[in-house]
């Protein structure tokens, strides 16, 4: 338990670093104002399908919402849901008017209920949709657009960088195995729900993450320190993802992902026995 915590901590506190140090070089090679225009213009984007394909995206939204609700019903989580489950009153329960009544009540309480998570449910669902394809769009361009000059950026301030000479390349679980845990994780509701907000939090550092080590690193060795750095790169997607609700800094977004983890990679990269030295 204890080292548990003391590598999340670790992985928050590098997390931090990374996001400051990627702050500091998104200013430079003309990041900033690239990713600020491109920001604009997938907003703009998405705000156009929005006006355009309203219903579509409130019917995929309100079915988004309609499987959650089964799901949980099927768990049995809400309140109320007993009542609609164990069906009609029996014929000793009907005997007794008031009982009825009241079980009635009851049943007309849980399908508001129901009926209230439907509604937030589809308007959670609404916005995240705007979110994930917004950010899906904006990674779209950043390997030719900004990660080459985050990686020129980023490479200037490390000497002598060099893999981890302990770096373990043993061979990991088969990535089929890891898709069938993840598809049948997706199939308990509650737990669902988790596994899709961690995945989609570190989504964004995932995608980059490869393309930025692909020229130093081989399959095996990215894997590996991809490994290594799962709670940093957990702790910074959720910073990421938290820093766009700062208006004007959530424009630097991509251009910050993409130093971030460069900075991420080059830290975890470095050699036990080699000295790197850092500007």
């Amino acid at each position: 338990m204890t080292q548990t915590l003391q590598t999340w901590l670790l992985a928050w506190r590098e997390a931090f670093t990374c996001i400051g140090l990627g702050l500091r070089d998104a200013r430079h090679a003309g990041l900033w104002w690239r990713s600020a225009l491109w920001c604009m213009a997938v907003v703009a984007l998405w705000l156009g399908l929005y006006s355009y394909f309203g219903r579509f995206f409130v019917e995929l939204s309100a079915m988004l919402a309609l499987v959650s609700v089964t799901g949980l019903l099927g768990l049995g989580v809400m309140d109320g849901v007993g009542a609609l489950a164990n069906g009609p009153a029996t014929v000793s329960q009907m005997g007794n008017i008031a009982g009825g009544l009241g079980s009635a009540a009851k049943a007309m309480l849980s399908i508001g209920q129901i009926a209230l998570a439907l509604l937030a449910l589809a308007a959670f669902f609404y916005v995240m949709v705007f979110i994930v394809g917004a950010i899906g769009t904006a990674r779209l361009p950043l390997r030719w657009l900004l990660l080459e000059r985050a990686k020129a950026v980023v490479a200037r301030r490390y000497v002598a960088w060099a893999p981890p000479a302990g770096l373990d390349t043993s061979a990991a679980r088969p990535a089929w195995r890891r898709r069938l845990l993840l598809l049948l994780s997706l199939l308990i509701p509650v737990w669902a729900m988790c596994v899709l907000i961690s995945y989609l939090l570190a989504w964004n550092v995932q995608m980059v993450y490869g393309a930025a080590a692909e020229e130093v690193l081989g399959a095996e060795q990215q894997a590996a320190l991809r490994r290594a750095q799962r709670p940093a790169i957990f702790a910074l997607g959720l910073l990421l993802c938290l820093l766009m609700l700062v208006p004007v800094l959530n424009l630097l977004l991509p251009a910050l992902l993409c130093t971030s983890v460069c900075h991420l990679q080059r830290r975890g990269w470095r050699a036990t026995e080699t000295s790197i030295n850092v500007e």
